[in-house]
């Protein structure tokens, strides 16, 4: 194996790696805010990091908002990198990743991907009247109200229908007990809470997940408007997939990509508003043909 694969299945190690302490950060981040128990960071770090937001906010206000400056600074690394955000750290789209198939033919026409710019310019066409309410389909916002009015209800009456149950064994109820305060007020609440959301949000995000059937990534394909925005910006010059010489059309780079960017028709180029650097084809490439650097 060529040293050049060795370094691309590291980086997709290192990827994996990533995601996982990305999702775990933000998930302890969501649920110590909701808490109210002090984080390291701030408690609105994730929204602080979201371009979305942070444009459909500064729109409905009319002003520049400061506190969305680590989301200027997301989009300029985007301008340089690619769609790194939805391949490296979004916690939505890792879930999703987790959930979906790695390769495989959709059953979605191409066409479909136009929706995502659809909602994007509906957000923000809303936010200029000052209506926010569709940025329920910002996947950061996504995320934070599934941990908060899902996830954590649903952690709560789980973990305390086990302790009920367990509770019947004496020699368990010091062990219980000493668990059980360890975990109340800090994660789980001590009493059952339920929000008026809650079937909405699971409702939205169970189709996100149950979308992955139609095709790998099916959200950040052809629903994401996040990743529309971030899509946009990753046109700019920067970092690139280009594709080499020693190129044999074996299509490997194709059946890999999750997010189905690969063009065979195109000499199996792709699309960077669409590639999000998770480095699939690369790996699977016999021929070590692929690269990524700047824009030549």
């Amino acid at each position: 194996m060529s040293r050049l694969r060795l370094s691309h299945a590291g980086v997709r190690r290192l990827r994996r790696a990533t995601q996982g302490l990305a999702f775990a950060g933000f998930t302890l981040l969501v649920v110590y805010t909701l808490r109210d128990v002090h984080p390291p960071l701030p408690a609105d770090t994730l929204v602080r990091l979201d371009p979305l937001a942070g444009l459909a906010a500064m729109l409905a206000g009319r002003a520049w908002l400061g506190r969305f400056l680590p989301a200027v600074v997301l989009l300029g690394a985007t301008v340089a990198l690619g769609r790194f955000w939805c391949g490296w750290l979004c916690p939505l789209g890792t879930l999703i990743e987790w959930t979906s198939p790695r390769a495989g033919r959709a059953k979605v026409a191409a066409g479909w991907r136009r929706l995502k710019y659809v909602l994007l310019f509906l957000i923000l066409a809303s936010a200029l009247w000052g209506v926010l309410t569709l940025l329920i389909l910002d996947p950061v916002t996504l995320f934070i109200r599934g941990v908060g009015t899902v996830a954590l209800p649903a952690l709560t009456w789980l973990v305390t229908a086990l302790e009920g149950a367990l509770y019947r064994f004496p020699a368990l109820r010091g062990g219980l007990m000493a668990f059980d305060g360890a975990i109340r007020g800090t994660f789980l609440t001590y009493e059952q809470t339920y929000t008026a959301g809650i079937v909405g949000v699971a409702a939205l995000l169970g189709a996100i997940l149950l979308a992955n059937r139609l095709a790998p990534r099916a959200w950040c394909r052809y629903g994401c408007p996040l990743g529309a925005l971030l899509g946009l910006v990753a046109k700019a010059p920067g970092l690139k997939r280009r594709v080499g010489e020693t190129c044999v059309s074996c299509g490997a780079c194709a059946r890999s990509c999750p997010m189905g960017t690969v063009d065979g028709a195109q000499g199996y180029a792709s699309d960077s508003a669409e590639c999000t650097l998770c480095l699939e084809c690369a790996v699977r490439c016999p021929q070590d043909a692929i690269t990524f650097g700047p824009e030549p």
